[in-house]
């Protein structure tokens, strides 16, 4: 297993924590914990997460 620890940074819409679940959840991960906000208008987050080591690189590569 790999942590993973991202940070999300865009202008706040919808959808936008759905999409790093799903990428997360795609790849057979866990979301582990987070804090969201929204600053100024924009969504900002950090997310832990933990992946499988096979598909680490897929998760990852989603999420970019």
């Amino acid at each position: 297993m790999r942590t993973l620890v991202l940070t999300v940074l865009g202008d706040d819409h919808p959808g936008i924590v759905e999409a790093v679940a799903a990428a997360i959840a795609d790849g057979s991960g866990s979301w582990d914990r987070s804090h969201m906000a929204r600053l100024a208008g924009k969504f900002a987050g950090i997310v832990e997460a933990t992946v499988p080591d096979r598909t680490h690189d897929e998760v990852v590569a989603a999420l970019e």
